[in-house]
């Protein structure tokens, strides 16, 4: 599956050194829900990510866990930023 989601109003808040260590916990939220990440990337307006979805989970309960942990990762990270959505 390829899904690719972007940050609201398509703002640039993925920084270059927030980059890998989201991706990293995006890959790890995703190999905890049985969906292991084969490729992942973006720019910093969105991701793309390339995954094998298990079929215990729904594609939109799966998108939604991956987007409302990744957000609330994010807001707190040093390099993150609070108003991230």
């Amino acid at each position: 599956m390829h899904i690719i989601f972007s940050t609201k109003n398509r703002e640039l808040l993925i920084s270059t050194e927030l980059e890998s260590e989201l991706h990293a916990y995006i890959c790890g939220i995703c190999k905890f829900l049985n969906s292991p990440v084969h490729i992942i990337n973006g720019m910093p307006d969105h991701v793309h990510i390339l995954l094998e979805h298990h079929r215990t989970i729904s594609l939109s309960d799966l998108v939604g866990k991956i987007k409302s942990n990744s957000s609330r990762w994010v807001k707190n990270h040093k390099y993150g930023d609070s108003n991230f959505s």
